[in-house]
């Protein structure tokens, strides 16, 4: 969270670094994105069958020496090259992070756990704004993944003293053909999202995700065990934890470029302008009171779209108190969301399947970070050179699209409540 809090928050100057547009520079974040989701998965599979305390601190020495070389990075090449090792350690370390601690919190105190574990994550990122823009401000773009180097070597040996190893003795085949296709299939569609549909692409794409559906069914141990879907509760929950990134992404991405951009801020000022959202998410995730999960999704995702709503009434005047009010707000909304579809998902499905099922809502949070990344800065890049065309200056232009942007994930916030009331009703079926 850390490292990729500071990521977004210096893409404006890796962009002027390296002299290229927005949507080349994305890439440093979809890099490690694409690899990161492709092998979720795979990883949380792994973790099921394997000594999973080794497996866990693999990422983080993987994690850590990705960190490393970006640091290194001399070119933007070189860049996305270590970005894709630190999407194999953050991978293992997503996939198997919250079925650790499903498995050894049970009943409420896992709910307890998820969400403390949610606060915990918000550290890092209620640090990293200020962190990164200090960092950027008085060092260079490449100091921001230190701090990722030193946690990292810092966490192998935590993860080894106190992790359990979780070893199973089961001998099952890893599906490593299942694997390459869903990798496969990710890489197609966020590189045609990111770059423009064409007919070559498309046809892959569909090809790609065929061929793993067809290669999941007859495989006798399967990547996705396709019957956790017939469950009703933790398909929707899924689809609506997907949704909330794409609504959630246009102001996470975009601010920092409305704010240095638009508003001239320097990126010190830009993190603390975000600082709010870290700190208002973890004091509400630490107190959310006694609301089953699914309501507190429901008021969730209606404040998100309230503060997006918000957000689109900017200007190039609006007072940075005011920023911090909506700041604050976006940041409660997820805070009320996000821990709560964690345990709401996690519970839909028996023990014996926690490490498959984490994985899989992992591939759906990831695949929709990744997928309302490329959106959003598609999205804004377009609307952008719209207005320019029409004559509008600079500042005018990067305010316009990232209003027109903030109503789309406005829009994307409606259709996750849509899911989510699926998911409701589906969960109370079940319990009758």
């Amino acid at each position: 969270m850390l490292d990729f809090s500071s990521v977004n928050i210096a893409l404006y100057q890796i962009s002027n670094s390296f002299a290229l547009p927005v949507s080349t520079v994305q890439w440093v974040m979809l890099s490690y994105q694409i690899v990161l989701t492709s092998l979720l998965i795979f990883f949380g599979r792994l973790g099921d069958l394997t000594n999973r305390k080794k497996l866990y601190t693999a990422g983080f020495f993987l994690f850590g020496a990705g960190a490393l070389a970006a640091h290194s990075a001399q070119s933007f090449a070189f860049l996305l090259a270590a970005r894709t090792v630190q999407g194999i350690g953050g991978s293992i370390l997503i996939a198997n992070s919250f079925s650790i601690v499903s498995l050894i919190f049970k009943g409420k105190q896992r709910g307890k756990a998820l969400g403390f574990m949610g606060a915990v994550t918000h550290l890092a990122g209620m640090s990293a704004p200020v962190v990164s823009g200090f960092i950027i401000e008085h060092f260079a773009w490449r100091c921001i993944f230190l701090p990722g180097v030193f946690i990292s070597a810092a966490a192998v040996l935590l993860s080894w003293r106190f992790i359990p190893a979780s070893f199973h003795h089961k001998k099952t085949a890893v599906d490593v053909g299942g694997t390459f296709l869903l990798a496969a299939s990710v890489s197609l569609l966020l590189y045609m999202l990111a770059e423009g549909a064409s007919w070559g692409i498309a046809a892959a794409l569909i090809a790609s995700a065929a061929l793993f559906l067809r290669h999941e069914r007859k495989v006798s141990a399967p990547l996705v065990n396709f019957h956790l879907f017939e469950n009703k509760a933790f398909l929707f929950g899924n689809l609506a934890l997907m949704t909330s990134y794409w609504a959630m992404y246009p102001n996470t991405v975009l601010f920092p470029f409305y704010s240095q951009g638009a508003l001239e801020n320097s990126a010190q000022l830009t993190g603390e302008l975000i600082l709010p959202f870290s700190l208002f998410y973890l004091i509400t995730s630490i107190n959310t009171g006694t609301l089953p999960p699914y309501k507190r999704m429901v008021c969730g995702i209606s404040l998100m779209g309230a503060a997006l709503l918000l957000f689109a009434q900017t200007t190039l005047t609006t007072s940075n108190i005011l920023l911090i009010l909506m700041q604050i707000l976006i940041g409660v909304s997820n805070a009320l969301f996000q821990p709560s579809a964690n345990a709401a998902i996690l519970s839909c499905v028996p023990k014996q399947n926690i490490g498959m099922a984490s994985g899989i809502m992992s591939l759906f949070r990831n695949t929709g970070i990744a997928t309302g990344s490329v959106l959003s800065v598609t999205m804004f890049e377009r609307y952008k050179a719209a207005l320019l065309t029409q004559g509008a200056d600079m500042k005018n232009a990067f305010l316009g699209a990232y209003h027109f942007s903030l109503y789309i994930g406005a829009m994307f916030a409606v259709l996750c409540l849509f899911w989510l009331i699926i998911a409701v009703r589906a969960k109370k079926g079940e319990e009758c």
